[in-house]
């Protein structure tokens, strides 16, 4: 086999190898841990993409993830180390004028993560350990969505792209070594075990599922375990609405039939993604007027929520929100005491690996950058002596060739393992006294 294993990236030119200086991350979130769903749906974005493209042409944000779900709205962000400080304020004021959020209320519940502590939250969120629902599945799927859909926009590079494939692949770990997602795990179980506890039980109910997204299906299965009410789903894409139907066991409707539907049905679950009100106070009056008395369940999933808040003090009629699960939340804690020690192992074990790859990968670039301006020096002058060489068989080329490569190999593998030894010690000097030694970018001053 030819000797090339340490002429890495060649494609690369020497500067466009090296990164420019050590990137830190900062996470801004805030989650159902310390603001009410009605703020939740006040710091959202209405378009999450384009917010990705905003915050990427922020001054020094190098790579963004954006992470929105019902229970959380959260921001990474990588950025040179020297201007982590200034980037989040800058960020935060960006987030908060934007969505048009006081001040004061604003900072008094904003979280905010650093560096390891970013990265420890991050694996736990993708363990299901930051979640209302403590091991619930969902959540890790939303997390790669997250990733995918930052990977797929540009917007991320090595650190966030490292951070959230170790985020994604402990999640998964925790969830096959550890029985964390037993039981009911999700919020659509943890809805229906809502449901059963608020009227007594589902035998014979009538349920209306409004949304066959994810969490409709969710729902839908829950309650389809149960196999005591009769389920029907209304979706605005019909042919969806039917295929989750069909797969529940239930009957699909039109949208359009949701109030008539409404006349007759206990219980109705709104989770759709729609950015307005589904069910109005207007609507749920007119419905009332034909229930003869009869008592309306809400429970409003929806981020933001799609059930006009005034429908809360109309005769007859009990709405809940996603608020409600919390108890369910910290009965559901209690039961997975042992399984969130083991996970937390789990996650202690996995952040030690994943420090240990973004300290390797500062120096990685800049050997990279050192094997690769080798290698055009050895080919260029290999090039020159072959021609005052004249003519050589194959076998000849080769041995010359190999030769070229072996010195090389034998010149860079001490510096190459001392600089590996530097990073992961944190040894900026050495990584630093590297750079201008061999001269590989003139523009860096320092990498931490």
């Amino acid at each position: 086999m030819r000797r090339r294993r340490i002429l890495l990236n060649k494609s690369l030119s020497v500067n466009e190898a090296v990164k420019e200086e050590t990137s830190g991350i900062v996470n801004l979130r805030f989650t159902y841990k310390n603001v009410p769903v009605i703020m939740l749906e006040r710091l959202a974005f209405k378009e999450p993409c384009e917010m990705l493209g905003e915050m990427c042409a922020l001054n020094h944000v190098e790579e963004c993830v954006i992470l929105q779900t019902c229970n959380r709205v959260e921001i990474y962000v990588a950025t040179p180390e020297r201007h982590l400080g200034e980037m989040v304020t800058e960020i935060a004021e960006y987030w908060r004028q934007g969505n048009k959020i006081d001040k004061e209320e604003f900072y008094q519940r904003l979280e905010k993560s650093f560096n390891t502590e970013a990265l420890i939250h991050l694996l736990r969120l993708a363990s299901g350990l930051e979640s209302m629902i403590v091991g619930e599945d969902q959540i890790l799927g939303q997390v790669q969505k997250a990733f995918e859909e930052a990977k797929m926009r540009g917007a991320i590079r090595w650190v966030l792209e490292t951070a959230f494939e170790k985020a994604i692949k402990t999640g998964r770990k925790v969830r096959l070594e550890t029985g964390i997602n037993k039981s009911a795990v999700s919020i659509g179980s943890a809805a229906v075990e809502l449901l059963e506890e608020t009227l007594g039980g589902l035998k014979n109910k009538k349920i209306i599922i409004v949304g066959a997204g994810e969490i409709g299906s969710l729902v839908g299965k829950a309650l389809a375990s149960r196999k005591h009410s009769t389920v029907f789903v209304a979706n605005r894409t019909y042919e969806r609405g039917v295929r989750l139907a069909q797969m529940l066991g239930g009957f699909a409707v039109r949208f359009d039939k949701v109030k008539d539907l409404l006349v007759s049905a206990d219980v109705a679950i709104v989770v759709t993604s729609a950015p307005h009100y589904v069910l109005t106070k207007s609507l749920i009056q007119e419905v009332l007027e034909k229930r003869n008395g009869k008592r309306l369940f809400i429970l409003d999933l929806s981020q933001p929520r799609n059930v006009e808040e005034g429908v809360a003090n109309l005769p007859n009629v009990e709405l809940r929100n996603i608020d409600d699960l919390r108890g369910i939340a910290e009965t559901n804690l209690e039961m997975r005491r042992r399984e969130i020690e083991k996970a937390e192992a789990i996650i202690k074990d996995e952040l030690k690996l994943l420090e240990l790859t973004l300290k390797r990968e500062r120096a990685e670039s800049i050997i990279s950058a050192l094997c690769g301006k080798a290698e055009e020096v050895r080919r260029r002058e290999l090039e020159k002596a072959l021609k005052m060489l004249g003519e050589m068989n194959d076998k000849q080329l080769r041995v010359i060739d190999d030769l070229t490569l072996v010195l090389i190999e034998r010149i860079l593998h001490h510096p190459i393992l001392n600089m590996r030894k530097a990073a992961l010690n944190g040894d900026v000097d050495m990584i630093s006294i590297a750079q201008r030694l061999f001269n590989l970018s003139p523009s860096i001053q320092e990498v931490k």
